[in-house]
């Protein structure tokens, strides 16, 4: 399964690219969820490299936040948190005796769940601000 990008454009060039390649790592999640069997190793390496990289955007995009004075920093920087919480408990199951092919289901369910929310509602905001800035450009 390939993850349509048209719903997750924002407008604002970088972010748009940093979701590009989180969808990425969430269809390989997809590809992984159609094995017949996945080892807990395949699950944690790969869980890894999505959290890595949405970590890594999450500062991306705080720090151009904070550098136009986002009055919803805040709130959009609290939805980040619910990320790394989640992602957290989620990871643990393995510890919990979950079977890496349910973990690998719901951690892929989730990621594409927040993602959306995430996107359409404070992504979208962030872009309409940088938009009626006339800061959404190519510089961003």
């Amino acid at each position: 399964m390939k993850i349509d990008r048209a719903p997750f454009l924002t407008g604002i060039p970088l972010i748009d690219t940093q979701h590009e390649q989180y969808l990425d790592l969430v269809d390989r999640l997809f590809e992984l969820c159609n094995r017949p069997q996945v080892e807990q190793a395949t699950v944690d390496e790969s869980l890894k490299k999505v959290l890595a990289y949405a970590l890594e955007h999450f500062d991306a995009e705080e720090a151009l936040m904070v550098s136009v004075q986002y009055q919803g920093y805040e709130r959009h920087r609290a939805k980040h948190g619910e990320f790394r919480d989640m992602t957290d408990q989620l990871s643990a199951m393995s510890k919990e005796g979950v079977a890496p092919s349910d973990q690998l289901i719901q951690l892929t369910k989730w990621l594409v769940e927040w993602f959306y929310d995430q996107t359409l509602v404070h992504d979208r905001a962030l872009a309409a601000f940088l938009k009626k800035r006339g800061e959404g450009t190519a510089d961003h």
